[in-house]
Order: structure tokens, then sequence, then C-alpha cells
């Protein structure tokens, strides 16, 4: 067990950046496909994704798949206030580098809270538990969203199976995740 969120996160961002580009395209494939194959991405008519950085697992196959199929598809921008806002894109072109060098969306289609939705909240996140715990990069962001849509969007993490861990420390500011989708399994 680690002791700290700190030394975890060290620990596998260090494992993941390791990983062969081919190794982690495989596994991401295999993610995506294990999501897209479930109800619950086939239920909802709208799906929040984020631009994978640094071996994250990648989203591409969903947004490809979302955008194909009718979905809404929705990517974060980060604000001046170190906040997320979430911008629904039509195509992929519509992403570009952002002030943090992450794909963002550019448009101005500010997806809100208003209206019936059922939104499908992809998060990445450096580790998770079986309780559905989230380590993120310790800014919070998605911590943010998930408490800011609170029941009308169902958080799903996706994550390589060596992020799986048995548990998490957590602080109460830390938000759940209902479902993660790994290479191996499909975890309620």
């Amino acid at each position: 067990m680690y002791e700290s969120k700190t030394a975890l996160r060290v620990a596998l961002l260090s494992q993941r950046n390791s990983l062969s580009t081919e190794k982690a395209d495989s596994w991401s494939r295999s993610i995506q496909t294990r999501l897209l194959e479930t109800p619950l991405y086939k239920s909802a008519n709208a799906i929040a994704l984020y631009s994978s950085v640094q071996n994250e697992a990648a989203t591409e196959k969903i947004r490809d798949h979302s955008l194909q199929n009718g979905k809404r598809v929705i990517y974060p921008r980060l604000l001046a206030d170190r906040k997320l806002e979430l911008v629904e894109i039509e195509s992929a072109s519509e992403l570009a580098a952002g002030k943090s060098g992450i794909a963002e969306p550019v448009g101005d289609k500010v997806f809100s809270r208003c209206g019936e939705v059922d939104l499908l909240l992809i998060v990445p996140g450096v580790a998770f538990d079986l309780t559905g715990n989230r380590l993120g990069r310790g800014q919070a962001w998605y911590d943010r969203v998930i408490r800011q849509w609170d029941s009308r969007a169902t958080p799903v993490g996706l994550a390589y199976e060596f992020q799986i861990i048995d548990r998490l420390p957590v602080d109460p500011w830390d938000e759940k995740v209902l479902f993660i989708s790994t290479q191996e399994r499909f975890i309620d």
C-alpha cells in the first residue's frame, strides 16, 4: 500500500509512461471497445470525453463512434480561473491544442445542465479502486465536474488494468466513478 497520493501518482504515472506505443494503442482500443458494447453507452445520448495525454487510455474511437451514431459529443476546455467548461463538438476538426497543450474544443457551444440529457461522463485517472474511488493528477478538475453534474451524469473511468488497485487514499472532496472500463473487464 502506498502511503500517500503523491507516491501512488508518481509510481503509476511512471508505469503508464513506460508503456510502449503499441501496447498503449492496443489496450486503449480494447478499453474503448468494451465500453462501446455496454448498454450504458448505447443508451446515452451525450458523451463527455477527455483528450488523452501521456499514454492515458485513448478516447478517439469512442468519439468517432459517437459522432457517427448521432450522439452529442462534449469535451472540456480549461478556463482562465482553472475551471473546466464542457463544450459540444460536431467533428474532430473542432479540437485544437489549448493553453496546456491538451486538445480542447475551439467552438462556443457550451454544454449546460439544462434540458433532458443522458450524459455519460468519461473521465481519466491515474488510478482507480474497485469501489469507484479515483486518483487524478491532483488538480481536482474532474472532481468538480462530477460534483457539478451530480446525478445528471454517469461518470465512467477508463484505465489500464494495472491502474486498478485495492484501495486508494481518499479525501473528502474526491468524487467517485460508477463504472470503470479496462482492457480486461468492465467494472460496476
